[in-house]
């Protein structure tokens, strides 16, 4: 990877972690600006990993925050924590399929997503496997779709 690739590559990073703590900051639109400044596949690809690993970083920040916080205030959010709590520990794979398509398709929120599952209390390295998985492929996407499209058509 060429110099300019790499710091390229870093400043994507950096923004792929604002926007994954920052809900107004959009992560796909700076994919899609990622797009014309790179002529290789190769190269696109370096920056579809830099804006995974950036947004992973921050999901990482907010699950973590969100898994040491104190108690809630709200009695009614409490209740609702120790249900998926115990929905977690009934089907752990459905809470897993959960975040995978949050991750992948946006829906429900993946940045709910990431402080629900640190407050669940759900296993750190599974909440990184499957939540980076889903991102990769979401980002992939957004990067190397309408390049087919516009060769298709």
């Amino acid at each position: 990877m060429s110099a300019s690739l790499w710091s390229t590559a870093l400043g994507y990073y950096a923004a792929a972690i604002v926007s994954a703590v920052v809900p107004w900051v959009n992560g796909e639109l700076l994919m899609i600006s990622a797009v014309p400044l790179v002529a290789t596949r190769p190269a696109l690809a370096a920056l579809v990993v830099a804006v995974t690993a950036g947004q992973m970083t921050g999901k990482t920040l907010m699950y973590w925050a969100s898994r040491k916080s104190a108690r809630p205030r709200s009695a009614r959010v409490q209740r609702s924590i120790e249900r998926w709590r115990a929905r977690l520990q009934q089907r752990p794979r459905s809470v897993l399929a959960v975040i995978f398509l949050s991750a992948l398709i946006g829906i429900p929120p993946f940045f709910i997503v990431s402080v629900a599952a640190g407050a669940i209390g759900l296993a750190f390295p599974r909440f990184l496997a499957v939540g980076a998985a889903g991102r990769l492929a979401h980002f992939a996407g957004v990067a190397f779709v309408p390049e087919f499209v516009g060769r298709t058509l």
